[in-house]
């Protein structure tokens, strides 16, 4: 069937100059019709350039301030786009009815109010982006640094770390020394330092911590002793060896010495050297004769082969971070009776993920997602930071009375080549932490839930672990600890103009600017409603939008809308044709959710006015989908112009807007600009059949050639987690 007899048997009333100009440009030669539409063509892919342009140009305005449309925790959430969608329907429904009833100056003057608040999100920014100063102070060491001779343990706190060092001679006795260190360290005396024998022990096997409230359960092989941390005091020493045969051995049923220990009250749990877990009641400074229970512990743990971090996180929950492994342990009393010849139980495990290459640093504190402050927060729940070799940083929510999950709102996967260190902190001292995640040659303090690049700090390799201390309200001290052949403190400070910005920037004079721009441009549409105002207008407002959701949501999320949309306008366009109605009735009412792409000199929006639809006598041509793509040129005695609705460069733009703002920023504006090249070829297939005058559907085209370049781009420079962005109902 030919599309001219498709015409007539669509049971819709076809006027004979809308079929005439059918007609007129079937037969025309595909290369005239290119000719002849050419400029139009051409002027319109340039505004839809220019449209995303501005969207990116004053993304960092918005990204500053956090201005999501759904808040922080929407960007991932399928229901916020489901709103979208229903408002757009609901939007289509009330302007349909309003014009069937001739309500014109309703649609009219409601439409304009709200272009008029659209068109100042754009104005009042891009004022703003001309006077903001982005740059920043960089952060200088101090020249000098100091060292001891003590090796970092593990990190204490948000401002402090434990450190270790052997010291003896050749034939012993040898000694183990453990200290606390907080504030600027190796300057003077640590907070506590505390001595322990390891006699009948030697200079083999290397010193552990676990943590458990403020207690530091310490362990060198053949010794434990318990401190209190808030007092630096030696609360008890336990062997972790007996005698047989006048020869030190391991505890009985233990095969080799114990690698970690902690005390939790009256119980001590005890890992081997074989990752084997022991239970033994403390009576005094004694413990029982045997153990109470023992288990296996996960798979592929390795506590013996490098031990990142352990703290008993709750009375019967004990993390462990290996190279390995980080696993939560529920911890036991007992178990059912067991011999040499029985095999052992595995513990039961509440958490276990095996790293993808090794993890290289470990921390535990307080949720950067928590929705209370430290000071508030409940002692059953808590926060695992892992950093990878490999480049990947994870976080892991615990709570006692709920599952325990990855943190799927990070993103922080492929971070860097490689992670050096991660630590929770809190800088601006907000009550909530944040991060400091060290790459190869720079520590990133990553800020808010949004985890924002504040300020970046440069570091070498061997970097060990960095924190902040508090001078003053306006600076602070950031440390950096290397580890080499003993401990190196290197600090600098840091000020809060080195520190990008953060928080809503409103300035008087360019929010002046801004404003009256938006007013004159509203006004100048009203009274003179020409093609440049109507485009001018078109292109500001398209841009608005475009940042407004395209920092509002996360690809993954833009892709399933712009699905759902292009799939509407197809059904909009091709079997309820009601978009048809829909950009007739904006096209009349002169409103500029549409751009005019002339290609005569001498045409003019205001003397002509092309209808889109085929119901009257006057139809010169036909366009647009939903309030959207303009289909072939309009013939006009004014002359020509092509029509575009800002849907079509709205979807592909927020695809592109929210790679710039969710990816890593190595590869974000790559991945963005793939989108854009997407988009662009999506646009030449439209004109394609644009030139042939069949009608279309313009959101398929535009919006499915975006994706394909976002994910041709993205597969490239990111590889397959680019797909990782815990997408939730």
């Amino acid at each position: 069937m030919s599309e001219e007899e498709n015409l007539d048997n669509s049971g819709r009333n076809i006027s004979e100059k809308f079929a005439a100009v059918e007609r007129e440009l079937r037969s025309e030669s595909f290369i005239d019709s290119i000719k002849d539409q050419l400029s139009g063509m051409i002027g319109m892919a340039f505004m839809f350039v220019i449209t995303i342009a501005i969207a990116l140009f004053i993304r960092p305005w918005y990204d500053i301030a956090g201005l999501h449309a759904f808040g922080e925790a929407g960007a991932t959430q399928v229901k916020y786009i489901a709103i979208e969608l229903t408002f757009i329907f609901l939007f289509t429904a009330a302007i349909l009815v309003l014009a069937k009833y001739k309500k014109d100056w309703i649609i009219k003057y409601g439409i304009m109010g709200v272009l008029a608040i659209a068109l100042m999100y754009t104005t009042v920014p891009l004022a703003h982006m001309f006077v903001i100063d982005f740059d920043t102070e960089p952060f200088e060491y101090d020249s000098a640094s100091s060292t001891t001779s003590e090796s970092f343990l593990i990190p204490y706190g948000l401002d402090g770390f434990l450190t270790t060092e052997l010291t003896g001679e050749t034939d012993g006795p040898w000694n183990d020394s453990v200290s606390l260190w907080q504030g600027l360290p190796f300057e003077g005396e640590p907070v506590w330092q505390v001595d322990q024998a390891r006699n009948p022990g030697y200079d083999v096997g290397s010193t552990n911590v676990a943590l458990y409230g403020n207690i530091a359960t310490f362990t060198n092989g053949v010794w434990i002793w318990t401190i209190d941390i808030d007092t630096g005091e030696k609360l008890n020493t336990f062997a972790c060896h007996t005698y047989l045969d006048e020869q030190i051995v391991a505890l009985p049923n233990m095969h080799t010495g114990c690698s970690l220990a902690v005390q939790i009250d009256d119980s001590m749990y005890l890992i081997a050297n074989e990752d084997t877990m022991f239970h033994y009641k403390v009576f005094g400074e004694v413990l029982s004769p045997g153990p109470q229970a023992t288990w296996a512990l996960p798979t592929n743990l390795g506590v013996g082969d490098g031990l990142l971090y352990a703290e008993a996180i709750s009375e019967d929950r004990l993390l462990i971070s290996t190279m390995t492994q980080v696993a939560i342990i529920e911890l036991e009393d007992t178990n059912g009776a067991f011999s040499e010849e029985d095999i052992v139980e595995t513990a039961k495990s509440v958490f276990v993920r095996n790293a993808t290459s090794s993890y290289t640093s470990s921390d535990f504190g307080h949720s950067p997602w928590s929705d209370v402050t430290m000071e508030n927060a409940s002692s059953n729940t808590g926060f695992v930071l892992l950093g990878e070799s490999n480049g990947d940083v994870l976080g892991i929510e615990w709570n006692q009375s709920a599952e325990i999950e990855v943190e799927e709102q990070m993103h922080l996967m492929d971070f860097s080549n490689t992670i050096q260190s991660v630590r929770l902190t809190d800088l601006d001292a907000s009550g909530y932490t944040d991060m400091l995640i060290a790459t190869e040659d720079s520590a990133v303090w990553l800020h808010g839930t949004l985890l924002k690049n504040r300020i970046s700090f440069p570091i070498d390799s061997n970097f060990t672990t960095g924190y902040f201390v508090d001078e003053s309200e306006s600076s602070s001290q950031f440390v950096a600890i290397y580890d080499t052949d003993g401990a190196t403190a290197k600090q600098g400070k840091v000020t809060g103009d080195m520190m990008a910005l953060d928080g809503l920037q409103l300035y008087d004079g360019p929010l002046l600017v801004g404003l009256i721009v938006a007013i004159a441009l509203m006004v100048l549409l009203y009274v003179h409603s020409e093609w440049y105002v109507v485009n001018s207008v078109g292109i500001l407002v398209g841009s608005g939008v475009i940042v407004m959701l395209g920092v509002s949501f996360v690809p993954s999320l833009i892709i399933i809308f712009m699905i759902a949309a292009a799939i509407y306008d197809a059904w909009a366009v091709y079997k309820s044709k009601h978009m048809l109605d829909l950009a007739d009735t904006m096209i009349g009412l002169r409103l500029p959710i549409l751009l005019v792409a002339p290609q005569d000199k001498g045409y003019s929006f205001k003397e002509n006015q092309p209808q889109i639809s085929d119901r009257g006598e006057d139809i010169p041509a036909q366009t647009s989908s939903e309030n959207k793509q303009a289909k072939t040129a309009a013939k006009n005695k004014g002359g020509e112009a092509m029509f575009m609705g800002l849907g079509d460069v709205i979807f592909p733009g927020m695809l592109v807007l929210s790679c710039a703002q969710w990816l890593d920023e190595s590869v974000a504006m790559p991945v963005a600009l793939g989108a854009l090249v997407g988009g662009l070829c999506g646009y030449a297939a439209l004109m394609y059949f644009v030139a042939q005058g069949k009608a279309q559907a313009g959101l398929p085209l535009l919006n499915g050639g975006a994706i394909l370049g976002y994910l041709l781009a993205g597969l490239y420079f990111i590889g397959a987690s680019l797909f990782s962005f815990g997408i939730s109902w």
